[in-house]
C-alpha cells in the first residue's frame, strides 16, 4: 500500500466514523452549560441548593438547610434562590438572586473553577462591590 491509498483510506474511515456517530442534538454550549446542573453545598457545608435547566435558563433551589442557614440567611427549603442564568460559553451571567432574609434582589453570577466548585459571584449593578463565595458539588 502506498502513502496516498493509507490516507485515502484512513479519510474514509474517518468520515465514515463521524456519520456513524449519533448527535444529541445539543450544541457543545448547552452540553457544557448544563455541567451546573447537580447540588451544590455552601461554604459552612449545612445548607444546599439544586441547581436545574428550564427553558434554557438555570436556576437554583434550596435543598437542605441547617440552623445557621436559617438563622443567618432566611433560607427556607424549595424556595427558588436564583433565577434566569444564562450561559455564555464561560460563565453563568445574567441571573438574579433574592436574598431570603431582606428580599433584596442583587445580580449574581457564576464560573465553574472545576467541575466540583463554582464561585459564585454577588453584587448590586456595580461588580466592583460585590461578595464571592464558593459553593462545592456534593458527592453522590
Amino acid at each position: 500500500m502506498n502513502v496516498v491509498t493509507t490516507r485515502n483510506t484512513l479519510l474514509g474511515g474517518f468520515l465514515a466514523l463521524l456519520i456513524l456517530i449519533p448527535s444529541s442534538g445539543q450544541s457543545s454550549t448547552e452540553r457544557t452549560g448544563d455541567m451546573l446542573i447537580g447540588r451544590w453545598l455552601f461554604p459552612t457545608r449545612g445548607s444546599s441548593v439544586d441547581v436545574f435547566k428550564n427553558g434554557g435558563m438555570y436556576f437554583a433551589r434550596v435543598a437542605e438547610v441547617d440552623q445557621a442557614g436559617v438563622q443567618n440567611y432566611g433560607l427556607e427549603k424549595n424556595k427558588i434562590l436564583i433565577s434566569n442564568l444564562t450561559f455564555d460559553g464561560k460563565v453563568w451571567t445574567g441571573g438574579e438572586l433574592i436574598h431570603p432574609k431582606t428580599g433584596t434582589q442583587l445580580d449574581v453570577e457564576l464560573n465553574m473553577a472545576d467541575p466540583q466548585r463554582i464561585t459564585v459571584t454577588i453584587y448590586k449593578g456595580i461588580k466592583f462591590l460585590h461578595k464571592k463565595f464558593d459553593m462545592t458539588r456534593q458527592a453522590n
